[in-house]
């Protein structure tokens, strides 16, 4: 039997470090790109090359996080029942209302 990537995490703070790491790191590459393209407006030599060599800092930033957000979302379904907001089963909803209305009916027709 396999391990879901969620079940190997131990805590949602574990979850929220990680998230964090990775957007500390993003937010670093930005400010540096950032900077780089100041220095490629004011024509300095080798600021191109730069952005060439922090794109790869970006893309595994970017790859960290949608990692640990994945990671997040997937511990979040499994503790919540719920997988997506999206995909709310409002047929069971509506049915598990119907049945508790029913039973306080009844209730009410006892009294």
């Amino acid at each position: 039997m396999t391990r879901s990537r969620a079940s190997t995490l131990l805590s949602q703070d574990d979850i929220e470090q990680n998230f964090q790491d990775a957007l500390t790191l993003l937010r670093s590459v930005r400010r540096t790109l950032s900077g780089i393209l100041d220095r490629v407006q004011d024509d300095e030599p080798g600021a191109l090359k730069e952005i060439g060599l922090k794109q790869s800092e970006l893309e595994t930033a970017l790859k960290r996080a949608f990692e640990a957000e994945e990671r997040y979302n997937a511990w979040h379904a499994k503790n919540s029942g719920i997988a997506n907001a999206c995909e709310i089963d409002f047929d069971a909803l509506r049915q598990e209302v119907a049945c508790r209305l029913a039973r306080i009916q009844d209730c009410c027709d006892d009294v």
